[in-house]
């Protein structure tokens, strides 16, 4: 009997250290965390100057002819340009203005369309959120 409240007291344990493991989290923290395609784009660009600088120092050692460097940099450079103009469209439609304009529209439109709560005792107009009335503290009825 021991064993097995001991067993099953260790397996709960277990699945309280784990399970955090293997959750997908979905808060902004974690979305903050993650990479985006910018953060890859990034990478990649950061990649690609440094193999383009690699090249270039393979060819002042000698170790490329002229014909297959001027090749091989002209295909890295128009990889990186590729990758630059990624990095711009994400850049330009990530418009943070844009976004919270939109936003407090969005919020503003909700907000009208909502018609306030007229308080049976006092008669006062109170929002819809409201609970009880924001003059005479009466319960609002919603009808």
């Amino acid at each position: 009997m021991a064993y097995l409240i001991c067993a099953i007291l260790g397996s709960g344990v277990l699945a309280a250290i784990c399970v955090p493991l293997f959750r997908r989290d979905n808060s902004i923290e974690s979305a903050i965390i993650e990479e985006t395609e910018w953060d890859l784009l990034q990478r990649k660009k950061e990649i690609l100057l440094g193999n383009i600088q690699d090249l270039d120092f393979e060819f002042k050692c000698g170790k490329l002819s002229e014909t297959d460097y001027h090749q091989v940099r002209g295909e890295m450079t128009s990889d990186v340009a590729i990758v630059l103009e990624h990095i711009e469209s994400i850049e330009k439609s990530l418009d943070l203005d844009v976004l919270i304009r939109r936003e407090t529209d969005e919020r503003k439109a909700s907000a009208k369309s909502k018609a306030p709560i007229v308080c049976g005792s006092c008669g006062a107009k109170n929002p819809p959120i409201n609970k009880f009335c924001s003059e005479c503290g009466t319960r609002l009825s919603r009808s």
